[in-house]
């Protein structure tokens, strides 16, 4: 930071120390990103010392720099955030939910939390058909729109934010959701129906039905039940759909609003 900051920093760990404040201004503003600019006038470095800084973060995965020329978290700083997530309060809330969910479907059921861009997945539990749909393991990022789960997060954003979200990744979006139009379609008949269905957009044979709540006001996670197509038909889809979202209300979550 400034100087009589970094008068009390033990010598030769300043380069690390300021790293550390970019690191965590850049976290501070990652929903909206921040520019080199705003960085330097937070942090009172130069320029120069600024941007060799940030540079050394974005190669290391870090922070990640947009088109824009905004600074975001990078998916380093999420995987390492994201570590700990076995252990939150919402899994060991949520668990008792999804066993009896997939004591009741006999599927696999997820749940997972936003983080940015991405679906990150922090805890399953096995039902007791014997064919699985295993498609995502604890701590791993998929986009968001990608997989049951995944799709009714994205459903929770603006249409600002959607837009900014198709912007930075339509080319990795699914072919049926690479353009806007149909992006918003769906996202208005998700929030209308109030779960997201999938078929075979993350392996060939399996289906999906995902519900998203809200953990705090404005943040949202998401749970979904995962089987192989054949269990999948429209009719025991609404009946997964029905059930989770009993089971959340139960539990006391509340449920994604229609916008």
């Amino acid at each position: 930071m400034n100087t009589e900051t970094d008068k009390g920093r033990m010598p030769g760990a300043q380069a690390v120390f300021r790293a550390i404040d970019l690191l965590k201004l850049v976290g501070l503003n990652h929903e909206h990103g921040i520019s080199p600019a705003s960085l330097v006038a937070a942090t009172g470095l130069d320029r120069a010392t600024a941007y060799r800084l940030l540079s050394s973060l974005v190669q290391s995965g870090m922070v990640a720099r947009d088109e824009g020329k905004l600074y975001r978290l990078g998916l380093e700083s999420m995987q390492l955030g994201l570590a700990t997530m076995s252990r939150v309060p919402i899994m060991e809330r949520c668990r008792p939910t999804m066993i009896r969910l997939a004591r009741r479907t006999e599927d696999t059921v997820y749940l997972v939390v936003r983080n940015g861009d991405y679906a990150h997945c922090v805890h399953y539990e096995q039902g007791a058909f014997p064919i699985k749909a295993l498609v995502l393991q604890v701590g791993g990022l998929r986009l968001l729109g990608v997989g049951s789960a995944g799709t009714a997060l994205m459903a929770t954003l603006s249409e600002a934010e959607l837009e900014g979200f198709h912007a930075r990744h339509a080319a990795e979006l699914p072919p049926e959701r690479s353009s806007m139009p149909h992006l918003l379609r769906q996202v208005a008949q998700i929030r209308q129906q109030g779960h997201a269905q999938t078929d075979n957009l993350v392996a060939t044979g399996v289906g999906g039905v995902g519900v998203a709540f809200e953990v705090t006001p404005g943040t949202y996670a998401a749970i979904s039940v995962g089987a192989i197509r054949t269990r999948m038909d429209d009719a025991r889809r609404r009946w997964i759909a029905d059930l989770m979202r009993e089971e959340l209300r139960s539990a006391g979550w509340s449920l994604l609003p229609a916008r």
